[in-house]
């Protein structure tokens, strides 16, 4: 495997249907899939009362949009089924380490990439990982709400140890 792209999950109604902010991860990584045919995929998020109570883990919504619009099913990993950002890293961490990709590229969106980092960095060390930003098509108000929800996260993460 050459590359390895981590696709961080977001939210999903009860009955399945992905959040805009999921869709904007998703179309992020289609255009990078397509442009970077020797990177497999690894789909974060299982099941959580804050993100996915539907019947099916949240990385399989998001395999699934990506299947249905022709990424090879050969190139998707095992699913790290994970219920926050820690555990996308913690359970990437083990992934990474049964595939040994020559790099990773792990997605977030926008407001969420500062946090993605600082995690995979302290949770996830990779020697050739790098970041990629989806652009969030939020409203102003939603956005800013999130902004102040990612700053006060990421000041608890930078005291964990």
């Amino acid at each position: 495997m050459t590359g390895l792209l981590i696709l961080l999950g977001a939210t999903n109604s009860h009955d399945g249907q992905l959040s805009p902010m999921a869709i904007d991860r998703l179309i992020c990584a289609y255009h990078f899939l397509k442009n970077n045919p020797e990177f497999s995929i690894l789909c974060t998020g299982g099941f959580g009362n804050h993100f996915n109570t539907s019947d099916y883990p949240h990385a399989q919504y998001l395999q699934h949009f990506l299947l249905e619009r022709e990424i090879d099913p050969r190139r998707f990993t095992e699913f790290a089924l994970s219920e926050n950002t820690i555990e996308d890293a913690q359970l990437s961490r083990q992934i990474i380490s049964r595939y040994n990709p020559a790099m990773v590229a792990v997605l977030s969106s926008d407001f969420h990439l500062e946090r993605a980092r600082l995690t995979f960095q302290k949770f996830c060390p990779f020697s050739n990982m790098f970041f990629i930003e989806a652009k969030s098509s939020l409203f102003e108000e939603d956005l800013a709400r999130l902004v102040r929800q990612e700053q006060e996260a990421l000041q608890r993460l930078m005291f964990m140890n």
